[in-house]
C-alpha cells in the first residue's frame, strides 16, 4: 500500500473510531490526559514560582542585583560619597547603597548572641532594598536618628516562638527596649530598638542596621568608607555589561552577583529541580500505562475488527496508524483543556491564594515554554504508548483474530 494511501487509510480508521466509539471511555480518557497534564504543569509552576520568590528574596532584601566588595586584602572602601555618585551616574543602575560593619553581637538582659550590624543611609538604602517596607513593629529609621537600631525579627524574637531561630535570639524584644551592641572598636552601646522587620527570608532577617550617622560618631574612622556596595540594576542592561561598565571606576574592588553569593541558596533551588524532574518522569509514566492500557483495552474488544481488515487489504501499518492517530487527538483535546483550566482557573486562584512558603508567600510560576514542552512531551508518550500494543495486536494471523472473540 502505497505510503500516501496508508496516512489516508489511517486517517480514516481513526476518525470512524472516534465518531463510533464508546463516548464515555474517550470522555475518561480526555479527562485522565487533561489531569496527568495538569500535574505535569502545575507542581514544576509551584517549584518555579518557589525559585522565583527565593530568588526575589535574595535580591529584594540580601544582595540586589551587585554587590561591590573590598578587593582581597582590603578591610573597606573608601572615598564612597564619590564613587556611589560614579555609580549612581552608569546607565543601567536604578540605585546604589552603601554600608558599613559596625557590630557583630547584640545582647538583652540575659539573651545575647552574633549577628551583623550595618551603618545605612536610611534613604538610598531603601531605594535598593524592600527591608524598609516590611515593617512588622515600630518604624523605620530616619537618617537623623541617633542611638537607635532596626533589628530583623529572627534576632528580636518578639515572643514569637515559631520563629526558625527563636532559640537563638533575644526572645522578647520589641520596637521601643533597648539592645546593647558590641562594635568592633571593643565598646558597648545602649540603642533604643526603632523598628523590627520581617522580610520571611531567614539570611535577611538575621541582620540589624543602625544610621551611618549616629555610627560616623561613635566609629569616627568609618566616615565616607563602607565594607559593601549594593547596586540595583533598573533592568535596561545585563548584569555582565553592567559590571564592564563599573569596572573602570575602580580597581581596588571586586563585583559579585547574586547568584555568586548564595552557595546554600542555589542548593535548595537544585534540590527543587532534582524534586520537580522525579515528579515529571512519574506523571509521564502514569500518562504512558493510562494510554496503553486504554489501547490495549479497544485493541482486545476490536480484534476480530482488525482481523476483518486486514482480509480486506488493509496494511498492519495503517491499523497502527490509526490507534497512534487516537492517541494524539486524546492527548491534544487534553492538552487543549488542561491549558485554558490552568492558565484560567489554576493560575489566577493560587496568585490570589498563594501557597505559604518559610520564605514567604508564593504563586506559581508559569512559563509559556514550560506549558508547549510538556504539551509535546506527552503528546509524544501518548503516541508511544498507542503503538506498542497496537504493534502487537497486528502481528497475529489473520485467521487468529477473525476466530477471536
Amino acid at each position: 500500500m502505497a505510503p500516501g494511501r496508508v496516512l489516508r487509510v489511517s486517517s480514516f480508521l481513526a476518525g470512524r473510531s472516534l465518531t463510533r466509539g464508546n463516548r464515555g471511555v474517550t470522555a475518561m480518557t480526555i479527562a485522565v490526559l487533561l489531569l496527568i497534564y495538569i500535574d505535569l504543569l502545575f507542581v514544576p509552576s509551584l517549584i518555579q514560582g518557589a525559585v522565583d520568590k527565593i530568588n526575589s528574596q535574595v535580591t529584594d532584601t540580601l544582595t540586589s542585583t551587585l554587590q561591590i566588595m573590598p578587593a582581597h586584602g582590603s578591610h573597606d572602601i573608601g572615598d564612597v560619597s564619590t564613587y556611589l555618585s560614579q555609580i549612581r551616574s552608569t546607565k543601567g543602575v536604578a540605585a546604589a547603597a552603601a554600608t558599613y560593619r559596625v557590630g557583630s553581637e547584640i545582647s538583652h538582659a540575659d539573651e545575647s548572641n552574633v549577628w551583623t550590624v550595618d551603618a545605612i543611609d536610611p534613604s538610598s538604602y531603601g531605594q535598593v532594598f524592600r527591608t524598609p517596607f516590611n515593617l512588622a513593629e515600630g518604624s523605620y529609621l530616619a537618617a537623623a536618628d541617633t542611638a537607635s537600631i532596626f533589628l530583623g525579627i529572627q534576632i528580636a524574637g518578639m515572643g514569637n516562638q515559631s520563629l526558625r531561630s527563636y532559640a537563638t535570639s533575644l526572645k522578647t524584644v520589641h520596637a521601643g527596649d533597648q539592645v546593647t551592641v558590641a562594635l568592633i572598636n571593643g565598646q558597648n552601646e545602649t540603642l533604643r530598638v526603632q523598628g523590627i522587620f520581617n522580610d520571611q527570608f531567614l539570611l535577611a532577617d538575621q541582620k540589624a542596621y543602625v544610621t551611618q550617622q549616629w555610627a560616623s560618631q561613635v566609629l569616627p574612622a568609618m566616615r565616607d568608607r563602607a565594607t559593601a556596595i549594593f547596586v540595583k540594576s533598573d533592568g535596561t542592561v545585563p548584569i555582565d555589561s553592567l559590571v564592564s561598565k563599573l569596572e573602570p571606576l575602580r580597581g581596588d574592588v571586586s563585583y559579585h552577583t547574586s547568584a555568586e553569593l548564595v552557595g546554600p541558596i542555589n542548593d535548595e533551588v537544585d534540590t527543587f529541580n532534582l524534586i520537580n524532574n522525579i515528579l515529571r518522569a512519574i506523571t509521564l509514566f502514569v500518562a504512558l500505562i493510562t494510554v496503553f492500557i486504554v489501547t490495549y483495552v479497544d485493541l482486545a474488544n476490536r480484534r476480530r475488527q482488525i482481523g476483518i481488515e486486514r482480509a480486506i487489504g488493509i496494511s498492519p501499518t495503517a491499523v497502527i496508524l490509526s490507534y497512534v492517530y487516537k492517541a494524539v487527538v486524546y492527548a491534544c483535546l487534553g492538552v487543549g483543556l488542561g491549558a485554558v483550566l490552568f492558565l484560567a482557573v489554576a493560575g489566577p486562584f493560587v496568585e490570589r491564594h498563594p501557597f505559604l512558603f518559610p520564605f514567604g508567600p508564593a504563586a506559581l510560576g508559569i512559563r509559556a515554554s514550560e506549558m508547549w514542552r510538556d504539551a509535546w512531551i506527552l503528546v509524544v508518550v501518548a503516541a508511544i504508548s498507542a503503538c506498542i500494543p497496537a504493534w502487537r495486536s497486528v502481528r497475529i494471523r489473520i485467521l487468529d483474530a477473525l476466530w477471536s472473540t
